[in-house]
């Protein structure tokens, strides 16, 4: 129950600042182009129809968004909504929308999405393009591009051959996501792809990445953080600001150490290159923090000192 009320919290959160315009809208200025479009998203795909919405930001005066399906123009939208109907089941589409303002200025387009009609035998969408942005000797970091049809994504799972070793949440209406994968071994090969979870099961999975990571001679850990303190974040009763005075290490430098962040016992957060992180805390009552420094060769820290926050028991997030 607690669990489903973090939920719904996070979700209500998203919807708010999709309605509100928070993730970062490009601003007009009087004579110019209207914003870009952001937040643009799929919100359902069936046989026959697509359904889309925008964020349109910050206007300045009577604005309308076109939007073109396969290069072309199919409407001129007096809202930041449209649904494409009497489409054919299985056939893949492409759309953007592009804001124009009454003077006939012109934004730049939002990013394209590509989407398959349902149909026989169509699956949803997979991730593509999955490509690595750091491999070091214990670590490595993935990126990928998500699905036009995500609507329906709760997450997204990173294999390894057969077996699953990660996972990566779905970013609101942001066209790709990233992992990182830690805690392997120096010299190790790997054949990496990823999954949509789908509301229906697994899509099929990604390209296959092939990754070695580096050998190494590095079996010297940073120091040990210090001064860990931390608070209750305001108008929540679990959410935690935690500051600690940085590592150093020998090689590693300072932007590349992680901070595991644990809470009683238990591995609750990761990160990188800060003094700082803001932590779900994972129990109710007393949670007991600490945070320890792990290099990208794998070599871990002391732990920092040990500090208590409490969660009310009559939490609700």
């Amino acid at each position: 129950m607690h669990v489903r009320r973090r939920l719904i919290a996070l979700a209500t959160g998203l919807a708010a600042a999709a309605f509100l315009g928070l993730t970062g809208p490009a601003t007009a200025t009087a004579g110019s182009a209207p914003p870009t479009p952001f937040n643009f998203y799929v919100n359902n795909v069936t046989a026959t129809q697509v359904s889309m919405q925008w964020s349109p930001g910050y206007i300045t005066e009577p604005t309308r968004w076109r939007v073109y399906q396969n290069d072309v123009l199919v409407t001129t939208s007096l809202g930041s909504a449209y649904v494409a109907r009497n489409l054919v089941p299985g056939q893949t589409y492409s759309y953007r929308i592009v804001a124009v303002d009454t003077g006939g200025d012109v934004a730049a387009p939002t990013r394209t999405i590509t989407v398959t009609t349902r149909g026989p035998g169509v699956q949803p969408g997979a991730p593509s393009g999955l490509r690595a942005t750091e491999v070091s000797p214990a670590r490595v970091a993935l990126e990928f591009d998500r699905p036009g049809d995500e609507f329906d994504v709760w997450a997204y799972q990173v294999f390894d051959g057969p077996t699953l070793v990660g996972s990566a949440a779905a970013p609101f209406a942001q066209p790709t996501a990233t992992v990182t994968l830690r805690q392997l071994a120096p010299g190790s090969a790997h054949a990496y792809t990823v999954r949509a979870l789908r509301s229906g099961g697994l899509s099929a999975p990604s390209n296959t990445l092939a990754v070695t990571t580096p050998t190494t001679t590095d079996v010297t850990p940073p120091t040990a953080p210090a001064a860990l303190a931390g608070r209750i974040v305001r108008y929540t009763c679990d959410n935690a600001s935690l500051t600690w005075t940085p590592s150093t290490d020998d090689r590693e430098a300072a932007a590349g150490i992680d901070y595991e962040v644990f809470g009683n016992g238990r591995l609750i957060s990761v990160a990188r290159g800060a003094g700082a992180a803001t932590v779900w805390l994972p129990d109710l009552g007393a949670n007991r923090l600490t945070v320890r420094a792990v290099d990208g060769s794998g070599n871990a820290s002391a732990f920092s000192n040990t500090i208590t926050l409490t969660v009310d028991p009559a939490c609700e997030p």
